[in-house]
């Protein structure tokens, strides 16, 4: 479960979503983009852990 705090996981799978689109119908494809969508903004709101960011070098 610790991979779920991090940021590539949900990038991930939000890649994984938009291929998997492409294998449903048309009717699911707003459902697949509005995963793709949650998942792609939560790889951009968590932190790695390790990396330094410019708030802490200050």
């Amino acid at each position: 479960m610790n991979r779920l705090k991090e940021a590539s996981t949900w990038a991930g799978l939000g890649v994984l979503f938009q291929v998997a689109k492409a294998f449903l119908p048309p009717q699911y494809h707003i459902c697949v983009d509005g995963a793709s969508a949650v998942a792609g903004a939560l790889a951009g709101v968590i932190r790695d852990k390790g990396l330094p960011t410019p708030v802490d070098a200050k």
